[in-house]
């Protein structure tokens, strides 16, 4: 039997950070390696008792956690190579550039978060020489991946210059040689055969929102015609996977992307979380991503009506989460995308450009927003935010402005700073900060100040009891091999990640 007073142990402690999860203590490192502890072993290592013969000493060893050997080059080079690609996209440049085609639009969705016009109103729709001049202003940028996004208000009432800016916009990556991808962002009230077949013709992937059953769907979005919201978009989503499915069989060597949705939970969602689940599966959904509200938009008029504590979010998600987890494990293949994204941070060190758990936010360097006037914004939560008279952050506008101002500027300075966890005393420290990310126009809207006690905002305790809830569920085998599951279906289905 080996006597551990007797055996060497290691000899000091590397930077790492903590955090206590049920009776396990989570550590982890700014590379984004991570073990699970229990109370004593975690003792142990505050101790550098842990003795070399022990396989957790090898195990601590290789993620850097003890006894680093600053002289090996090799091994620093692995812990850079680590925490670059857990970190890539901050280093690519701007690389998705939301059009803001109208501000008018056909719904009311009571968390909107655009502060939409009517219909008939006029005066908020771009025009086709602004959408030149915004797209020739986007081609300048250094990313090679190039992702447009068609958002509104209802992009679908601007539908002439969308026409033209699909068109334009693949040219001119064919002209600059860079990946494109488009997607528009559709309640998809206005689709029609013409519209579908010219979407579908040039590859332009659809999202659209779908809130769950008709009694969540049309209490959170109702429509200014007649009918109801719910049966219109259900109608429409199965009219386009079978136009989906069609286009398939013609061209099956060309990926063509699959309409995907997008739910946001409001107080009326709450007791809903399996039925929405059901719904997404009933349609054909492969994942889900189940958003809290923010505050932007009507959202700000409604918040006595929809909103609700921290806590009740946290409560739906875990009820949701575990429920998507039992129906994986008897065969049904969904995942939700806050997880996953969460995910391919803390199991394969993959940075999958999610905004909100970027560090720093993608304010300016990984997005912009330009709106349907020619004026551009550091994200859309930024056009929102000067919409709402929360402080002005325009970074510039198509007439005036070069690519490299559009940086070079105090507010695109101001974010970054602001976004970024070294910057933040709560989050510099957290054990959660290499997968994690904040965002300060959601911080400034909300609570008035860029940096705010983070411990104490909605987010944050919404991320980190979904990192807790993750890392509860990482110790069981068969949810661990659930998860890799994901990653297998996903990389072998061209998965789309959020850019």
């Amino acid at each position: 039997m080996r006597n551990p007073k007797k055996a060497a142990t290691c000899s000091h402690l590397g930077n790492i950070r903590f955090r206590r999860v049920n009776n396990d203590y989570i550590v982890t490192n700014d590379c984004g390696d991570w073990a699970c502890l229990d109370q004593v072993d975690f003792k142990r290592l505050l101790e550098n008792s842990i003795t070399k013969d022990e396989p957790l000493y090898q195990e601590l060893r290789d993620k850097q956690f003890i006894d680093i050997d600053r002289t090996d080059r090799n091994k620093l080079a692995e812990q850079a190579s680590k925490y670059l690609r857990l970190h890539n996209s901050a280093y690519r440049g701007p690389s998705l550039f939301l059009i803001i085609l109208t501000l008018r639009c056909n719904q009311r969705c009571l968390y909107c978060q655009s502060t939409p016009e009517t219909c008939d109103t006029h005066g908020y729709d771009m025009d086709e020489a602004t959408a030149k001049k915004a797209l020739d202003l986007i081609f300048q940028g250094p990313s090679q991946n190039v992702h447009i996004e068609f958002q509104g208000g209802e992009p679908l009432l601007n539908w002439p210059v969308l026409q033209y800016m699909v068109g334009y916009s693949q040219n001119m990556a064919e002209i600059h040689k860079k990946r494109l991808k488009l997607t528009v962002i559709s309640n998809l009230i206005l689709m029609d055969d013409e519209k579908l077949k010219f979407l579908l013709d040039h590859n332009v992937s659809i999202v659209t929102s779908l809130d769950g059953p008709a009694e969540v769907h049309d209490k959170n979005r109702p429509f200014l015609g007649s009918g109801k919201s719910h049966a219109i978009v259900v109608k429409q989503i199965k009219k386009i996977n079978a136009a989906i499915r069609q286009k398939r069989k013609g061209s099956p060597s060309q990926f063509i992307d699959q309409l995907n949705a997008i739910t946001t939970i409001t107080k009326f969602s709450l007791p809903y979380a399996k039925e929405i689940i059901d719904e997404y599966i009933s349609l054909g959904f492969n994942n889900i991503f189940l958003r809290p509200l923010n505050p932007f938009g009507l959202e700000r008029k409604t918040h006595k009506l929809i909103s609700y504590k921290s806590e009740k979010f946290i409560t739906f998600y875990k009820r949701a989460l575990d429920y998507i987890l039992e129906l994986n494990s008897k065969g049904t293949f969904i995942l939700e995308r806050n997880a996953f994204f969460a995910l391919s941070k803390i199991l394969k060190n993959d940075d999958p450009c999610f905004y909100d758990m970027r560090n720093p936010c993608g304010a300016s360097i990984g997005q912009m927003a330009f709106n349907y006037d020619g004026a551009i914004y550091s994200c859309d939560e930024g056009r929102m935010s000067s919409r709402m008279g929360y402080g002005n952050f325009q970074i510039g506008h198509v007439n005036t402005s070069r690519f490299s101002d559009l940086i070079d500027n105090e507010v695109t300075k101001t974010l970054c700073i602001s976004s970024c966890l070294d910057n933040q005393a709560s989050c510099s420290d957290c054990a959660y900060k290499p997968y994690c990310g904040v965002c300060p126009l959601v911080n400034f809207v909300e609570y008035g100040n860029l940096f705010p006690q983070i411990p104490a905002t909605d987010s944050c305790k919404i991320k980190m009891a979904i990192f807790d809830h993750l890392f509860k569920k990482l110790k069981n085998k068969k949810i661990r091999a659930v998860f890799d599951d994901w990653f297998r279906r996903m990389a072998a289905h061209l998965y789309e990640r959020s850019e």
